[in-house]
């Protein structure tokens, strides 16, 4: 038992993931978003083409505690592939549940996390069927920060790598005309990453710091207009003030036969009380 226990340590392990646990957590954070948000909305300039077969990473910028329920959400779509992501180890501490997730732990700032990631990463990406989504600035960082910065860690994979794709995804979570406020994603073009050993690191880094802050900012441009038109809706979440203040805008529309809408913005479709 022992030789055995040995050989699969040497050979690698994908992190664990329970399908179960996993159905559960992705409807739960269907409703935990219903309840947090007005809406989750999918810019229209569409997502990735299918890129068939070879390694898939989502390179995701990080401005808020919600970006794994939010990456979690997202990789439902991708219904041919099974999700994997790393997160800083003293994350996990806080929340040992994604341990069951397809979570895995990463010491960050140290020789030792860096080497762990490259090994856990490199593992999965070779598997077929898997793809990995990364939050590569590896901290908190406001949506509008520039430069965009990430950590070279993808770049070292990369050149790793041969054949499969990098997709920037670009978060935002603005307040518009609601109470409530808004989750707001953009996918970018995908990154072919042909032959891996073509590009340094630090090339491999800064084209997909390039990517990934020219796909922000397109999605900045977009959330300024506070037009839903140009969203696609995956989620529909909250609306209305509460209080009062819905209470009096109810009996109005009931007193003029009307039915009650709790919307409150004005929107470029059209006005509203």
């Amino acid at each position: 038992m022992k030789d055995i226990a040995l050989k699969e340590k040497q050979q690698g392990a994908l992190p664990r993931r329970w399908d179960l646990i996993a159905f559960w957590f992705l409807w739960y954070c269907r409703n935990y978003v219903a309840k947090n948000f007005h809406a989750l909305r999918i810019s229209k300039t569409g997502l990735p083409e299918d890129p068939g077969e070879g390694p898939l990473v989502f390179l995701l910028n990080h401005p808020s505690w919600w970006d794994p329920i939010t990456g979690i959400l997202l990789s439902k779509i991708f219904t041919t592939r099974v999700p994997y992501c790393p997160i800083d180890s003293r994350g996990m501490g806080k929340y040992k549940f994604f341990s069951w997730l397809g979570f895995y732990s990463v010491e960050m700032g140290t020789t030792k996390g860096a080497i762990g990631f490259f090994k856990t990463t490199s593992y999965i990406l070779n598997q077929p069927g898997t793809m990995v989504w990364i939050t590569g600035q590896g901290q908190f960082s406001d949506a509008r920060e520039r430069p965009v910065k990430i950590r070279p860690g993808l770049g070292h994979l990369a050149r790793k790598l041969v054949g499969g794709n990098v997709v920037p995804v670009a978060i935002e979570y603005p307040f518009w005309n609601e109470r409530y406020p808004e989750v707001l994603v953009r996918f970018g073009a995908p990154i072919p990453l042909g032959k891996g050993k073509d590009n340094t690191v630090e090339e491999w880094t800064g084209i997909f710091e390039s990517a990934l802050e020219q796909n922000m900012n397109a999605l900045s441009m977009e959330a300024l207009t506070r037009d839903p038109a140009l969203f696609a809706t995956h989620i529909k979440g909250r609306a209305g003030v509460g209080g009062v203040y819905d209470i009096w805008r109810r009996l109005k529309s009931w007193v003029r036969g009307k039915s009650f809408d709790p919307e409150h913005g004005f929107t470029n479709e059209g006005s509203k009380e």
